[in-house]
This record gives structure tokens, sequence and C-alpha cells, in this order.
């Protein structure tokens, strides 16, 4: 797996082209416009390290989506509580009752997993040719300790030289309220290899 500057910013540029594609589709789901754009993108090749910034609250929502096809990975995408309930407010009118409200948020959370991987993935499908696409996405709610171990023994069942990609976003409303899910991508160890090969295509990237 080599990272050159221009590897990294052709992969960087996928991702920021993905979530700007998925930002129209949100925006069509919510009472209001939406931009999202990574505010940090690491890129490791090390499963400890892409533990290390994960969100502190003592209450997340993990949504955990498998990239089948040629090739494997998986998209972790986490919310904290009070990100939630902004979705849901932005995406929905307020239900008193709680359970029916937190029904509702992991139906959108998941819808907005959904919009957020296939945008990524089919850059990724695009740019390097191959048919790949996102598996339903799974929910569950963890503090950051038990989310830890459950990432940690996740990323730990795969070769040690995979990739992983770390990328804090932020979602910005019209309202100009601002949220910040993370995203943690992992792809197998030749992702990087495979976006040098094509480096040379002309691509309005980076």
């Amino acid at each position: 797996m080599k990272l050159d500057a221009h590897t990294k910013a052709i992969a960087i540029g996928l991702l920021d082209k993905g979530y700007k594609n998925a930002a129209n589709s949100f925006s069509a789901l919510t009472n209001e416009g939406i931009s999202i754009k990574p505010t940090r993108i690491e890129i490791l090749n090390n499963d400890w390290k892409a533990l290390q910034n994960l969100k502190p609250d003592s209450e997340l929502i993990l949504l955990t989506t498998s990239i089948m096809g040629e090739m494997a990975g998986k998209s972790y995408l986490l919310f904290n509580k009070f990100e939630s309930e902004e979705i849901h407010r932005a995406c929905m009118p307020y239900k008193e009752n709680e359970a029916a409200r937190i029904m509702e948020t992991e139906a959108i959370l998941m819808e907005l997993d959904n919009i957020l991987s296939a945008a990524v993935i089919t850059e990724f499908s695009n740019y390097l040719d191959i048919a790949i696409y996102g598996d339903v996405p799974m929910l569950s709610r963890t503090g950051q300790d038990d989310l830890k171990d459950l990432l940690a023994n996740d990323l730990s069942n795969i070769e040690s030289q995979d990739c992983f990609i770390v990328a804090d976003t932020e979602f910005v409303s019209e309202n100009n309220s601002k949220l910040r899910p993370q995203f943690i991508w992992k792809l197998t160890s030749d992702f990087l290899d495979r976006i040098g090969k094509v480096g040379s295509k002309q691509k309005d990237l980076v």
C-alpha cells in the first residue's frame, strides 16, 4: 500500500465529491438545504490509530455498512445523541412520544447512512472501474468505551496492512447549525495501490 501526496489527494477528492453528491440527496429529506464536507481526513494503515480520536460521548449511535463486490471493506458512521436529535428535527415534526421519535430517528439515520455510503462507494467504483456496493446498514447504540472494544474487535479481523480512512465531517444547514458526525472507512490493502494505478486518468477531483 503506497501513500504518496498525489494518491492521497485523489482519495480525499473522491470522498469530498461523494459527500457533495450526498448533500444534494440528503437535502431532499430535510426542510432545509444541507452541505456536507470533510473537516479532517487521515489515511492510516494501523487499526489502533484509527480509534484514537473517536467521539468522546457516553451515548453514540453507530451505523456499520459492509462493502460488497470486487473490493471488500466497511464503513462506520458515528453520531452522538444531539446530532441524531437535530437530524430528526430537520426531517420530521416533533413527536411527544419518545419511542416513536427514537424509531423515526433510527430510520432516518439508516437512510442517511445509505445516502452517504452509496455516494462515496459510487465514486470509488467509478474511479477504479470496479463493481462494488453497500449492504444494508446495521445500527447499534453504545458508549465510547464499548465502541472502542467493538471496533477494535471488528477491525482486527483483517490483514494488518489494510487501509483506514478517518473522516470527521461537518453538516451545515441553511440556519447555520453545524453537526459533526464521524466516518471510518476500512478498505482492502490494495485500495491505495489501485488509486495510484489509475491516477493518470483525467478526473476533475483535485
